[in-house]
């Protein structure tokens, strides 16, 4: 059984046992290969530039003059779409040319002794400089190889065996003739690959678009060309029947094979043109989708132009070099993976978030089936057949998910465009509501309560009519001013509620109770329980729940007990009436009491608990053995841990993916930091058992794997790796908290790894647009003042300052003391000066306490100290 089989995996990791791993012999990963980027200091970055001019190298190459000549790739970035932050836009310094003319010389050196022209007499002594005489030999062997004739697919794999590891070295310099040599390979394998789609021994049409990313080649129009040869391979494939299957048929590329590849292509076609890629960096796998530009879209959906709007998939390209063939090939793509005759369904999860971003656009743009007929007979006519069999399968499919994806994802018109002062923007106004009271900032609370209500003495009917639509905001602010100890206020907004012609719900009372255990304010939840109880109202599970934990947690301990008996009692002595008011007795107040117990410290009061319920016909469930199984973890009782497993295997109750995540704490902190292939066994064997239980790890599993991989440092680079193609592959993108893990991570190398950073700035970027995360950009601001690079830091701090969004003091104060410790004082001027006015146009001012607070920083005193505060 299932059950029975999670169980005895999580009891085997308690107690550190090891699971097999196997390693692909084929890397799937989507990457291309870099010499070490150089760190970037003030001006530059990873934005877009312009041709160097320098005739030594082609065009996309830039080598660093500075120190040791490593090689980066940078290709014009000539459509950027609009973001909050703007990254800069400097060029990247020049080459050395001498470098590139003298490797390129060697080269020629090393091609006349292959054909027996004359010796080549070396005088390089360096390692770097041995290193450059064996990658222009290998160089020189793969011309010979071309002009040998000899088969395209064995000098593929002598590139990607011989010639790629030396080009992944550090301080090695790339001769310009390898992309001159490199090129003219890959027009033979494109052409071998034309002919032979279905050949094992020629390159996936992925790797072969990697090696093209890599010198710089990648054309959208000659990759939508080899990719609809895929597609009418995989669709002809289907359409030939078993019986006319030629004998060696099984030797060759299976349908799932080439399904995969077609979406491996996809994701090398939304890789940045413009990226510093270390060699196997942890986040260049996956999609890198943006997020999409509604205000956009909204004009190319008035045209039914969906080869339009699927360009705002691909910003790092102009939508003309896009245009009909990859919309037509997107379409097709769609329908493969969602065709039960053709896709297999773990492809078809590695794909969802391209499923998930063609079927919304889709479904916004209204395509016209005479215009997408139209574009693939123009563009793929073998594919018309296929394509216009499928399109009304796909519309009917899409049809019931238009109003639930447009209302999800596109903001109420009001909300966006309306000045109408009648107007209330329920969204906005519960953010805001919801940061005052994290930053216990009550009169903000105060002006956002007048400014929902107004005068609350004579609320004008229509003003009340447009509060009567928003029942949730009220139990907001009843919930905010208990939880803020204003009980009078709470009061207000209920009596404020009745007026406008609204009536407390079970969740009004709900949302009052919760707020008295936020504010441990034992005494107003008795009192609202006793107004509560004595209405006639028939209660739910959810409200005892609240009432229960929210006892527990003010410290009534011996209240929360009693609360359960007299719900229990209550439900003995009526559950034969018909008209009665109590509630059947579950587990979840039990859970709720469960949890504050174990919070408090009072583990026996806990299983005394559990006993009673036993007692009561109160089953437990997941939740109640996972908070037991977390305890016993963290105390180290392993033998309570087999006891509770063994108990839920014989009462049927199944491992969740919280179970999964406290078994995962348990596993690492039994494993060395440093014993790296353990953790990656653990890593695998773990995600294939919760997948086996029919459970996939959710971003929080995802989020304690890569923390608990990261405190072994460096050593755990493939176990991280292995642990983001499984997000991927289900169609996650990193969460915030990721996010900020791994740049943390990369700040707290030695030396920092700054490359990495900005591989991450890069592929986040993408999402920031209407959204950012403030930690994440706080820890980077804070990672690149630490390194001693204040002008990165200083650059990242005005963008998020120009999109209103503020940088805490601490990091502030980190970022003054380095561009002081750099000598830049205007620049530190600036900062302090910025600083004090973003505070001054904020809300915050008004409130004493918060206004004491930020004065009172130590920022404040080192601005003074260093004479940079006017």
């Amino acid at each position: 059984m299932k059950s029975s089989k999670s169980a005895c995996l999580l009891c085997r990791h308690i107690v550190a046992t090891n699971g097999a791993s196997r390693i692909p012999q084929w890397q799937t990963q989507v990457s291309r290969f870099s010499t070490t980027v150089p760190s970037r200091t003030h001006g530059q970055s990873v934005a877009g530039t312009t041709q160097t001019g320098d005739e030594s190298l082609p065009p996309e190459v830039t080598v660093d003059k500075s120190g040791s000549n490593r090689v980066r790739r940078v290709v014009h970035d000539e459509r950027r779409r609009p973001s909050n932050i703007k990254w800069s836009q400097s060029k990247p310094r020049k080459p050395p040319a001498k470098d590139s003319a003298r490797v390129d010389a060697l080269f020629q050196e090393i091609v006349r002794e292959q054909v027996g022209s004359k010796d080549v007499a070396t005088q390089t002594t360096s390692k770097s400089a041995n290193m450059d005489l064996a990658l222009v030999k290998a160089i020189g062997e793969l011309e010979q190889m071309i002009k040998r004739g000899e088969p395209a697919a064995s000098a593929f794999s002598f590139v990607k065996t011989e010639i790629y590891p030396m080009l992944r070295e550090p301080d090695i310099t790339i001769p310009q003739v390898f992309y001159r040599v490199a090129s003219r390979l890959m027009k033979e394998v494109v052409a071998a690959k034309k002919e032979a789609m279905r050949s094992p021994e020629l390159p996936t049409v992925a790797e072969i678009f990697r090696v093209y990313a890599d010198i710089g080649e990648i054309k959208p129009k000659e990759w939508a060309t080899l990719v609809g040869e895929l597609v009418k391979g995989i669709v002809e494939l289907d359409s030939i029947g078993q019986q006319e299957l030629a004998a060696d048929d099984e030797e060759l590329i299976t349908r799932d094979a080439m399904l995969a590849d077609l979406v491996d292509c996809w994701k090398v076609l939304t890789l940045p043109k413009v990226i510093p890629i270390t060699p196997d960096n942890e986040v260049t796998e996956g999609f890198w989708f943006p997020r999409l530009d509604m205000h956009s879209l909204k004009k190319f959906s008035d045209k039914g132009n969906f080869p339009a709007a699927l360009s705002s998939m691909f910003p790092q390209y102009r939508q003309k070099e896009l245009g009909g063939p990859v919309a037509v090939l997107a379409i097709a793509t769609y329908a493969l993976l969602l065709d039960p005759q053709r896709s297999d369904p773990q492809v078809r999860r590695s794909a969802t978030r391209f499923v998930s971003k063609v079927a919304y656009l889709i479904t916004f743009v209204n395509y016209q089936d005479a215009a997408v007929q139209k574009e693939v007979k123009d563009n793929f006519p073998e594919l018309e057949d296929y394509v216009m069999t499928q399109w009304p399968i796909i519309k009917k499919q899409l049809k019931e998910r238009i109003e639930s994806m447009t209302t999800a994802r596109t903001p109420p018109r009001e909300s966006l465009h309306s000045t109408s002062p009648r107007r209330i923007d329920a969204a906005l106004l519960g953010n805001r509501l919801s940061l005052a009271y994290l930053t216990t900032n009550r009169i903000e609370v105060d002006k956002l309560w007048q400014q929902f209500v107004g005068p609350i003495e004579d609320i004008p009917a229509e003003k009340a009519t447009e509060l009567r639509r928003h029942p949730d905001l009220f139990d907001c602010f009843i919930n905010i001013r208990m939880a803020l100890n204003q009980p009078d206020h709470a009061i207000l907004a209920l009596n404020t509620l009745r007026k406008v012609g609204l009536k407390p719900t079970l969740k009004t009372w709900n949302t009052m109770l919760d707020g008295c255990k936020k504010s441990r304010n034992t005494a107003a939840l008795k009192s609202v329980w006793a107004k509560l109880s004595g209405s006639g109202m028939k209660l739910d599970m959810e409200i005892w729940t609240t009432r229960v934990s929210g006892l527990i947690e003010s410290g009534d301990v011996q209240g929360g007990i009693h609360a359960l008996e007299e719900m229990v009692s209550l439900w003995n002595k009526s559950s034969k009436d018909e008209n009665t008011t109590a509630v059947k007795p579950t587990i979840e107040p039990v859970n709720a009491a469960l949890v504050g117990l174990i919070r408090q410290g009072r583990g026996p009061a806990a299983e005394a608990l559990l006993a009673w319920a036993s007692q009561q016909g109160i089953e437990p469930n997941v939740f109640t053995y996972n908070t037991l199984l977390r305890r016993f973890v963290r105390d180290g009782r392993s033998e309570d841990v087999r006891r509770l497993f063994a108990i839920m295997q014989d009462t049927g109750v199944r491992a969740d993916e919280a179970t999964f995540t406290i078994v995962l704490d348990a596993a690492f902190g039994k494993i060395a930091k440093d014993d790296v292939e353990e953790q990656t066994k653990t890593v695998t064997e773990v995600l294939d058992k919760m997948k086996a239980a029919g459970l996939e790890a959710n971003l929080h599993t995802y989020g304690k794997l890569i923390y608990n991989l990261l405190q072994s440092g460096d050593g755990a680079k493939e176990a991280v790796k292995t642990v983001l193609a499984r997000l991927w592959s289900q169609g996650h993108e990193l969460s915030p908290h990721i996010y900020t893990m791994l740049v943390e991570h990369y700040f707290a190398r030695d030396p920092p790894d700054l490359d990495a950073v900005e591989i991450l700035l890069e592929r986040r970027r993408l999402l920031d647009y209407e959204d950012m995360d403030k930690t994440f950009y706080d820890r980077v601001v804070k990672g690149y003042s630490l390194v001693g690079q204040p002008a990165k830091a200083l650059e990242i701090y005005y963008r998020l300052a120009n999109a209103g969004v503020s940088v805490i003091l601490s990091t502030q104060m980190e970022l003054l003391r380095a561009l002081l410790k750099q000598g830049l004082t205007e620049d530190a001027k600036a900062l302090v000066a910025n600083t004090k006015r973003m505070f001054m146009l904020s809300h915050r001012t008004a409130d004493n306490i918060e206004n004491a607070a930020f004065w009172g920083h130590p920022f404040w005193k080192i601005a003074v100290q260093n004479e940079v505060f006017e």
